[in-house]
């Protein structure tokens, strides 16, 4: 899971195909990013701008004919999104 700069919550979906971008307090869901892959484990903004979703994925739990529908399960993709990250919180102990 990942927060944006608006406070919304894009939440990577284990055998569901995608990330899915809430609303956090009222569970609305706002925008899809699909996958051609099955399991999808992380997510989390990256770039200079912090305009970028990574993506990871799983080969996990996938038998070998789905590993041949889902060739790409195990990669990491990126795509542009219109929402932002937050930069990362320091803190000291």
């Amino acid at each position: 899971m990942c927060i944006d700069e608006e406070g919304m919550l894009s939440v990577a979906l284990w055998g569901w195909f995608a990330v899915n971008r809430y609303k956090p307090f009222y569970g609305e869901q706002l925008d899809t990013v699909s996958l051609l892959v099955p399991n999808v484990s992380s997510c989390a903004f990256r770039g200079e701008n912090l305009d970028m979703l990574f993506l990871t994925t799983a080969r996990k739990e996938l038998s070998s004919s789905q590993l041949n529908l889902y060739p790409l399960s195990g990669h990491t993709f990126i795509c542009n999104t219109l929402a932002k990250g937050t930069a990362p919180f320091c803190f000291e102990i």
